[in-house]
């Protein structure tokens, strides 16, 4: 069975992983300390702009035919705002 504290988990080791990727990518990640506001990391541009990220993974537990199917609340559209999705089963991303 698994648990809340399990998918949080999972949600958080994710994340984490996500932005180490972006990291040894050489892009600048910054991570707020709450996520109130559907924000889990902030990007700076060369330019100086900042993209804000939200990041939604589903893990290879999930039931067949679920594997990118991903929970998502409403959220407001706005400016340089992003998507970051990933399937561990599919071992794929996809940017929104």
């Amino acid at each position: 069975m698994i648990t809340h504290k399990k998918l949080t988990g999972f949600g958080k080791q994710m994340e984490y992983w996500i932005i180490s990727l972006m990291l040894k990518e050489g892009l600048d990640v910054y991570v707020p300390f709450v996520d109130d506001d559907a924000i889990d990391l902030i990007i700076k541009k060369p330019n100086g702009a900042f993209i804000e990220i939200q990041i939604k993974t589903r893990s290879k537990t999930v039931a067949m035919g679920d594997a990118a199917r991903f929970t998502m609340s409403c959220h407001k559209k706005r400016k340089n705002y992003f998507f970051v999705f990933y399937s561990e089963r599919l071992k794929t991303f996809w940017i929104m």
